[in-house]
């Protein structure tokens, strides 16, 4: 792997700079790469998976469907490389890592591992309870609505759709603790900061839930119910870990 040759970030020119950050990113595109070949081998087991919450919530009259002819692959495509993407994190974190490190104090770099291994488990998170409990309960609550009369027949290609911008979303999402840390080691906030702070975040995080989630009121409530647990322990975090307290 490449090594930096001047160690301190401020004797580095604007072209350095971004000569080590188009590094970085070939880095996390070959593991990627090398990610999507290994996910793909899987690509009919991790579809099974991916249907899985639609179909236990569908009536057994109902099938899920593709109306065009390459529809199936690219389907087979797109869900092989959101995995690669969740297989690969802890790799990408450590990257993002080592672009960051040289500009953090020595006391501070003994947090990298800490770094990628909580990215990387409230990622996996944020996945794991959307998949599990939301994605379940928020089909079986809008299926009811097509009643006696209505059959339920949705497409493989908007149910993927669906189903992986809520996985991301809830992966991203889950990992504001980590963020709470990073700005608070910095100095940019702490935790009286966020709990005086916290009726605007209520409100930005109702905001992001009606973004994220389908249109209905059910789904970002269950979106904007672990945010607002997510939110308070990132206030711990920030009285924890403010360097503002150490000051």
């Amino acid at each position: 792997m490449r090594k930096r040759t001047k160690t301190n970030p401020n004797d580095m020119s604007l072209l350095e700079h971004i000569e080590e950050l188009r590094i970085r990113m070939l880095w996390i595109m070959g593991g990627l790469l090398v990610g999507l070949v290994a996910t793909y081998s899987f690509s009919e087991f991790i579809l099974q998976l991916a249907v899985k919450p639609l179909k236990h919530a569908l009536p057994q009259s109902s099938k899920i469907i593709f109306t065009g002819v390459t529809e199936a692959f690219w389907i087979r495509i797109e869900i092989a490389f959101v995995a690669a993407i969740i297989v690969t994190i802890p790799w990408i974190m450590y990257q993002i890592w080592l672009f960051v490190e040289p500009g953090l104090k020595d006391n501070e770099k003994k947090y990298a591992i800490p770094f990628v291994f909580f990215l990387t488990i409230f990622f996996i998170s944020g996945v794991v309870f959307a998949y599990k409990i939301v994605l379940p309960l928020g089909f079986s609550f809008l299926l009811r609505y097509g009643g006696s009369d209505l059959t339920a027949m949705p497409s493989i290609k908007q149910y993927i759709s669906l189903l992986l911008k809520m996985l991301m979303a809830f992966g991203i999402v889950f990992e504001l603790p980590v963020v709470s840390f990073i700005l608070s080691r910095l100095g940019i906030i702490d935790g009286k900061y966020l709990l005086k702070r916290s009726d605007y975040a209520l409100l930005f995080i109702f905001i992001i839930a009606a973004i994220l989630t389908p249109p209905d009121i059910f789904t970002q409530f269950l979106m904007a119910g672990p945010l607002i647990v997510l939110y308070g322990i990132s206030i711990i975090v920030a009285y924890i870990f403010s360097t503002k307290k150490d000051e």
